[in-house]
């Protein structure tokens, strides 16, 4: 059965340790915590205290980022069983929350925010894949290897229509872990 990878990428007005960017810094452990409880969640990269090192790999800016800006970026690596599961946790609750406040944290850009594919369900997506995948729906736009929620694709690769009902379902049931 195939999952769905998903990654968010974007980039902060001023880079992590600064004021500023703190509001979303301290938003980032709960946030975590209500997606691991969320229906459909499966799995995420995870940072290494001791290292620094993710353990889905190493961390690579798009060529389309401009180096200066590579302190500045902001991105998750998550796993979810389908498009509506991971529709329902990212625009409902704490996460709907901070998507609301993006403005105050997050520079305006021309590229996706977000790129969304499908993986067998033995393989384990990198940050090196996830970066080839954002700059493949940047430059092509939807496509069924590299989509976003506007224009998404089955596992098949057809173009498909998301369930908002069953999204909007997933979100009520997950909203009693909040």
């Amino acid at each position: 059965m195939a999952r769905v990878a998903f990654m968010t990428f974007g980039v902060l007005h001023e880079p992590r340790a600064h004021l500023l960017s703190k509001g979303f810094i301290d938003r980032i452990p709960a946030n975590y915590e209500v997606a691991e409880r969320s229906e459909g969640f499966i799995d995420r990269s995870h940072l290494d205290p001791d290292t620094g090192q993710h353990s889905w790999g190493e961390l690579v800016c798009p060529r389309f980022l401009a180096e200066e800006l590579h302190p500045n970026v902001a991105r998750t690596l998550t796993l979810w069983q389908s498009v509506e599961s991971v529709l329902a946790f990212s625009y409902s609750g704490l996460h709907a929350e901070a998507l609301g406040l993006r403005k105050e944290w997050f520079r305006k850009t021309e590229f996706p925010s977000h790129v969304i594919w499908w993986v067998a369900d033995s393989h384990v997506p990198t940050f090196i894949e996830s970066t080839a995948q954002l700059e493949r729906l940047y430059a092509d736009g939807p496509c069924p290897d590299a989509f976003n929620f506007k224009r998404p694709f089955d596992s098949e690769g057809n173009p498909m229509a998301v369930d908002h009902l069953l999204a909007r379902e997933i979100a009520a049931r997950n909203a009693r872990f909040v």
